[in-house]
């Protein structure tokens, strides 16, 4: 997805694990362990597929490389990993590039072939939700 700012800006933004809840529509809430910066709790709740869906996760940000990547993995809970990259567009605009892979919960194995489309629309939307966060950032308007 294309985002109208600066590389270093959508790369700070994503940065701020605990502002994602902000513009990720089914992730809850992302706290830091204070003790363990490089870790962090994450909560899902969703209403999907005629269900409330709800996951928690403890997940580790591996080293980052500074306005190229964000990568991180579950250490328990939901597990999944992901990355997120950055390419430059311009100096006033970038590419950002998200993969994810997650074990589908056994409550969710009966809607298996659904999932994948629906949650990459999720994320589609997410994304698009971030370039709106990103702008404002950008333009220093608060969260």
């Amino acid at each position: 997805m294309e985002v109208d700012v600066p590389i270093s800006v959508a790369y700070k933004c994503y940065s701020d694990r605990e502002a994602i809840p902000e513009w990720m529509p089914f992730i809850s809430t992302v706290k830091i362990l204070e003790d363990k910066p490089d870790l962090s709790r994450w909560s899902l709740k969703y209403k999907a597929f005629g269900q409330n869906i709800e996951y928690s996760w403890l997940a580790r940000n591996m080293q980052p490389t500074p306005n190229q990547k964000i990568h991180w993995r579950s250490l328990e809970g939901l597990p999944n990993r992901g990355a997120v990259r950055f390419f430059p567009k311009g100096p006033s605009s970038c590419i950002i590039e998200l993969t994810f892979s997650y074990e589908v919960p056994q409550l969710l194995v009966p809607v298996a072939s659904a999932l994948k489309p629906f949650t990459e629309n999720l994320l589609t939307q997410g994304l698009e939700r971030f370039a709106t966060f990103a702008k404002s950032y950008s333009a220093g308007t608060p969260k």
